[in-house]
């Protein structure tokens, strides 16, 4: 076993040194042979040609161009002409590089590949580098102006969906990119696309909840049902929505715990947004004595409607002031009206203070508020009252 053993490193040992002697062969021709100094003179004049094209046309950029665009009433030139300037520039020196290698007399080979077909490989892949870095200038450009629209709006989501617009496109480039690569290598990319789309079923069926997730995501971002700091209720959990991610939304309740809840929910359930109210309703029934007399009655409703009317914080375009029922205990008085703020604590204040002039209003005009009472009628019968007679 160790005799076999020793043989076989002996043969790898000798057929590496074989190969090197014959790399060695193809150099020493190939420095040797007349046209090398030639070949070296016309790369130079390339090297130098490039460098001058580049220099030249990164003043046009700067100088013509810029000035051209500096002059204009919009940004989107000025833009443009900053984010092609460097990917021009590199197209040059890739173009450069390839004339330069093309003008040296390589070998027709190395290690059994021939030279013009590493040549084209290297090219293509440089070239396609360029290319993305070129439109990952441009996808740039319009993240700019799709950031410059967000803040315009009212919600945050506008921000986050211009987010994810902009890495989806990047991502959609880089994959163009690579297949690009594999096709110029020689690759079927026919079976390598059926590959995945036969991997990316099978993925979506085994992460389903991770799909939901992700298109409930996309329902919030282009229905806007809620933004960021709105406060919402959905299902059993209501409270301020802290961030909306890809897979769930943070909302955060008000005893301070913060619930994770998975947007495919939001797909299944009803979402009410209390932010989005325009103004905030005030309901309840009042109820009277029934010591109130009529008069009282109209004088309580119309001075409950004199108050709404005259107090700035309520909407006056409909309101509600009304005697509705004969309660148990009280004459009910329904009283539905709106305030124009929709914030927590400054409804609130309003609502304290529209109690306490009711108070007042009832107090001034001599009505009592009902509070549930039971009144017992005590009947002694004759017969009781007889033995009583007969025993004095």
């Amino acid at each position: 076993m160790e005799r076999l053993i020793s043989y076989n490193v002996f043969n790898n040992f000798t057929f590496m040194l074989d190969r090197a002697a014959s790399l060695a062969d193809q150099f020493l021709a190939w420095t040797l042979s007349g046209s090398l100094l030639e070949s070296l003179v016309v790369v130079h004049v390339i090297v130098l040609c490039t460098f001058i094209v580049r220099r030249v046309v990164t003043r046009i950029f700067e100088d013509k161009l810029g000035h051209m665009a500096s002059k204009t009433g919009t940004e989107v030139d000025d833009l443009l002409i900053k984010s092609l300037k460097d990917p021009v520039n590199y197209i040059i020196l890739v173009i450069g590089f390839y004339l330069a290698m093309h003008s040296l007399p390589l070998p027709e080979n190395i290690v059994g590949v021939e030279v013009s077909t590493i040549l084209t490989y290297i090219f293509t892949l440089l070239f396609t580098l360029v290319a993305l870095f070129t439109v990952f200038r441009l996808i740039d450009v319009l993240a700019h102006y799709i950031e410059k629209a967000a803040t315009t709006t009212e919600t945050v989501l506008d921000k986050q969906l211009g987010q994810m617009i902009i890495k989806g496109l990047k991502l959609f480039a880089v994959v163009l990119a690579l297949l690009t690569i594999l096709d110029n290598l020689g690759r079927d990319i026919t079976s390598l696309l059926a590959g995945l789309g036969i991997a990316g079923l099978a993925l979506a069926l085994a992460a389903q909840e991770t799909v939901s997730n992700l298109f409930g995501s996309f329902t919030i971002f282009s229905d806007r049902c809620f933004g960021i700091g709105d406060w919402v209720r959905i299902g059993d959990v209501e409270g301020t929505v802290e961030d909306v991610g890809f897979r769930s939304t943070r909302i955060r309740r008000f005893d301070q715990a913060l619930v994770i809840v998975p947007n495919s929910k939001f797909i299944k359930s009803d979402v009410i947004n209390y932010s989005a109210m325009r103004k905030r309703r005030i309901k309840f029934t009042l109820g009277v004595s029934y010591k109130t007399t009529p008069e009282q009655m109209r004088e309580v409703i119309e001075g409950i409607k004199r108050i709404i009317e005259e107090d700035p914080r309520f909407d006056h375009s409909f309101y509600m002031v009304n005697f509705t029922d004969f309660g148990a205990y009280s004459l009910d008085i329904f009283i539905y009206c709106f305030t124009k703020t929709i914030v927590w604590d400054e409804y609130l204040a309003v609502r304290e203070d529209f109690n306490l002039m009711i108070m007042r209003l009832v107090e001034e005009l001599g009505v009592e508020i009902a509070y549930p009472t039971q009144t017992v009628h005590l009947i002694e019968s004759t017969e009781r009252s007889s033995v009583g007679e007969e025993n004095a």
